[in-house]
């Protein structure tokens, strides 16, 4: 009888958890030298590719309301009935965009006001 229990993938754990405790200890031990590389970084991106990907973004928009708009967007994945209505998915959208923005803002909102206080 097999077990439903999967097991770890203890390489690709172990890896991740070194690779983020060595990036941690790295911006802990070199805050300036981080800042600066992250400054570099943003400004290399957003100069030099802020156009390109907000192209790439409009033609993926495009190619997503062709793809449902066109034979291909009535096509169904799977063949048992769906769990949940469309208007059920709807609000399960609403709901989760409210609450991460909830979260988000809501840890914001105090240092946003401490530091206006000044």
């Amino acid at each position: 009888m097999m077990s439903n229990v999967k097991k770890k993938d203890v390489p690709l754990i172990s890896i991740s958890l070194v690779a983020i405790l060595f990036i941690a200890a790295a911006l802990s031990l070199f805050p300036q030298q981080s800042a600066d590389a992250a400054n570099a970084i943003y400004t290399f991106v957003t100069r030099t590719l802020g156009s390109a990907v907000q192209v790439l973004v409009l033609l993926a928009m495009g190619l997503v309301i062709y793809l449902a708009t066109s034979k291909y967007g009535n096509i169904r994945l799977g063949e048992g009935k769906p769990e949940y209505s469309t208007l059920s998915w709807l609000f399960m959208f609403i709901c989760a965009g409210l609450g991460s923005s909830t979260l988000y803002w809501g840890l914001l909102n105090g240092p946003i006001i401490i530091r206006h206080l000044d």
